[in-house]
């Protein structure tokens, strides 16, 4: 019996918009389905890959052997028209445990990609109420034939996965988040001005988190991290070196412009409302 593991140590890097397209589907998903099965698309380099979009695939509900590996190769291609950056890199499953027929599915994607990774998602939020994410790599593993040089099964290996977030999905994230605290469960886009009064907020809430550590460094209070100063020291150099009144003067020309763009976009939005009631009457 031969066991060959792959000695290539992989990182997953999931994105929202992949889990949030597994969790779409799986909520609309036929009830004579308990699970649901689908293509991860990403990027990867030489230790890791990044999923930042998935697509659901059609599988038999009696078994999940029978997979529909035409719409996968289909869909995978219109997908690479729409983006070529982006292909195929695994697989995902939903539920806690990993799916019968795991090894024949894996072994379709071989054929598609490089070692590809396999990410059960965990949608019943059975265990402690949290959303459990996994990632595996498989290996060959059994007896090989005599005249085929291949293995009769898959054997799984655990590697690490964490979820990732660009900037605008960040945002998006965090709008979504003022959504729990709503009696209707809606969220409005805050304007401009709102985004950068949150943005000054969250700023003066870190910088006054700061002052305090530094405050406890100096006083003897807390050991020094000569990580955390070098850190700091670079964060520092970044800033850019203004006159305090002529930042100002940026600052309040910047707010003039947005004020005047709004101003003219409220004007424009009275004029036309105005001229469709005079062309009405």
């Amino acid at each position: 019996m031969a066991l060959s593991l792959s000695s290539n140590n992989f990182e997953v890097n999931i994105h929202p918009v992949a889990l949030f397209n597994i969790v779409h589907a799986y909520e609309r998903r036929s009830e004579k389905f308990d699970t649901i099965l689908g293509t991860l698309l990403g990027t990867r380099t030489a230790d890791s890959i990044e999923v930042v979009d998935s697509f659901v695939v059609p599988h038999s509900a009696h078994s999940d052997a029978l997979y529909n590996v035409d719409y996968a190769s289909t869909m995978a291609s219109f997908y690479r028209k729409v983006n070529s950056t982006q292909t195929t890199v695994g697989w995902y499953s939903t539920g806690s445990d990993i799916i019968s027929g795991a090894n024949l599915i894996h072994e379709f994607y071989t054929h598609e990609t490089r070692n590809p990774v396999y990410i059960l998602v965990d949608t019943s939020l059975k265990n402690d109420s949290s959303f459990q994410i996994k990632a595996y790599m498989g290996a060959p593993f059994g007896i090989k034939d005599k005249d085929k040089l291949k293995s009769h099964g898959t054997i799984f290996t655990p590697i690490p996965v964490r979820i990732v977030t660009y900037d605008e999905e960040k945002s998006a994230i965090d709008l979504f988040q003022g959504g729990k605290f709503s009696k209707n469960f809606q969220v409005k886009p805050p304007g401009e001005l709102d985004q950068v009064q949150v943005a000054l907020d969250k700023l003066l809430f870190m910088l006054k988190h700061l002052t305090a550590y530094i405050d406890d460094i100096l006083s003897g209070k807390k050991p020094s991290d000569p990580k955390i100063g070098r850190m700091l020291m670079n964060l520092i150099n970044t800033v850019p070196r203004v006159d305090a009144k002529d930042l100002e003067n940026m600052v309040n020309t910047s707010m003039n412009d947005l004020l005047m763009i709004q101003y003219l976009s409220q004007a424009v939005k009275a004029q036309l409302v105005l001229n469709e009631k005079l062309t009405s009457t």
